[in-house]
């Protein structure tokens, strides 16, 4: 074959073999040679006699690309790999590629098989980063036999651990080691996100966070799996909450009057979904999730009542709300869908197929809207920071205010019985948690609209 001292230029228009014809150069470099075609397409290749082999033979490096030159350029000065072959390449990198096939052939090893080796080694890297574990782990949640907020869970996981999007669907942040393979990942790794986390600053999400990944390593630690994921090591083992400066903080927050009237006041201000969704939540005094998941299927008119199925229901046993007639009202003022692609979420943005999210978002304008109402009558009033949680803990606290037996406001928002009474008492208390929410509303109404002469709360949105 003919020498030819290779260049990118010389390659770049590489004269054409004639019809149906390839030409090959050899280069200076030790058994690397280019192949043209009658297009004039030229594609590096390795000549040599392999182990085991009688006769040289060439073995396929990839094809020249002049452009490939800038993109070997870039991964270098970021520190990342290079693609390895058969991928188009630079003159350079096909050199570099030659000289390292050549040094593994004088230690007796087999550069095809070695390239297989790497390959099959990227291949299961890639499918046991952390990121796609994470996808594993939540692809498995909805079989487990307590099943509560999987949807929810999952956004946060994708959201904090992943990578975060804005309104406009675009990256805003990547967690840097989800690329990493889960067995690389390690406890400082881990340190600096939920750090970073709570310095936002944010330690009830940084909280959260780290349940989270406990959760992850945990499930992947079970032997059928962390064998397949080649985890030998948990790195959350030894981590505490401490040692992140975090705490679960026991809250006592509960709404004063005046901050009653101002969130009832929002909520009629804010149009559905998230309004109704807000006043809904203060009647019946249920944990966020399960109100915003609600479906209609769930309710029975006939009854007044509303049971929230086990795999929704925290204790993992369905629970029944009884409905007051103010919270009926409410529902029944609910849009209904209808045709082959709607579905039976009370509170949706998608036709009630998917209940609503972006509860952050959302918040932020409750928030507002609540000051400003509290400062139509106090102009330097202040709203204290509060969760959806203090909602649930505003109509607790008000069933002791009005007597409402304990045992009762447990059952209503949903604690129950405990220890053997949980085995052996099986009553469900209906009509005495029917009362308690009955009288809550009137005391509500008698809170919110306390001049109105016929004491009636308007549910209907387009009069706010």
């Amino acid at each position: 074959m003919p020498k030819k001292h290779l260049t990118q230029n010389w390659l770049k228009d590489a004269p054409k073999a004639p019809k149906g014809k390839r030409v090959v150069y050899s280069d200076n470099t030790e058994k690397l040679c280019v192949r043209v075609n009658d297009e004039g397409e030229a594609t590096f290749i390795f000549v040599a006699r392999l182990p085991g082999k009688i006769h040289p033979a060439p073995q396929t490096l990839g094809k020249f690309n002049a452009q490939s030159s800038d993109d070997e350029l870039r991964l270098r000065s970021e520190g990342k790999p290079l693609p390895r072959p058969p991928v188009a390449m630079s003159l350079a990198r096909a050199r570099e590629l030659a000289e390292e096939w050549s040094s593994l052939l004088k230690r007796g090893i087999n550069p095809v098989e070695y390239e297989k080796r790497l390959a099959n080694d990227r291949q299961k890297a890639a499918r046991h980063t952390f990121a796609s574990v994470v996808e594993d782990y939540l692809a498995d949640i909805p079989t487990r036999k307590r099943n509560r907020h999987v949807e929810q869970d999952a956004r946060e996981i994708r959201r904090e651990l992943l990578e975060r999007k804005d309104k406009d669907d675009n990256v805003i942040w990547q967690n840097t080691w989800a690329a990493k393979k889960i067995s690389d990942v390690t406890d400082a790794d881990i340190a600096q996100l939920v750090g970073a986390i709570r310095d936002r600053p944010a330690p009830g999400m940084a909280y959260n966070v780290w349940g989270h990944i406990k959760a992850i390593f945990s499930w992947a630690m079970w032997p059928e799996r962390r064998q397949g994921y080649e985890l030998s090591i948990n790195p959350t083992a030894h981590l505490q909450p401490k040692h992140f400066k975090l705490s679960k903080t026991v809250s006592t927050r509960v709404f004063s009057d005046d901050e009653i009237r101002a969130y009832w006041a929002a909520a009629e201000a804010t149009p559905y979904p998230l309004g109704d969704f807000y006043k809904l939540l203060m009647l019946t005094g249920q944990r966020k999730a399960e109100v915003s998941d609600m479906e209609r299927s769930e309710v029975s008119h006939n009854r007044r009542l509303w049971t929230v199925p086990d795999e929704r229901f925290k204790s993992g046993q369905s629970h029944i709300v009884p409905l007051s007639d103010d919270a009926i009202e409410l529902i029944d003022s609910l849009p209904r869908f209808e045709g082959k692609d709607s579905g039976q979420c009370l509170f949706s943005t998608t036709l009630g197929v998917k209940p609503i999210n972006g509860f952050s978002r959302a918040k932020g304008a409750l928030d507002k809207a609540m000051l400003a109402e509290l400062r139509k009558a106090d102009p330097d009033a202040t709203l204290p920071d509060w969760v959806f949680h203090d909602v649930r803990r505003t109509v607790r606290t008000r069933l002791s205010g009005l007597r409402i037996n304990a045992d009762v406001a447990e059952m209503v928002i949903g604690h129950g019985k405990t220890g053997l009474r949980r085995v052996y008492d099986q009553y469900e208390f209906e009509p005495e948690m029917r009362e308690a929410l009955d009288r809550w509303a009137v005391a509500l109404k008698n809170i919110v609209a306390p001049t109105a002469p016929d004491n009636v709360i308007n549910f209907d949105r387009n009069t706010a």
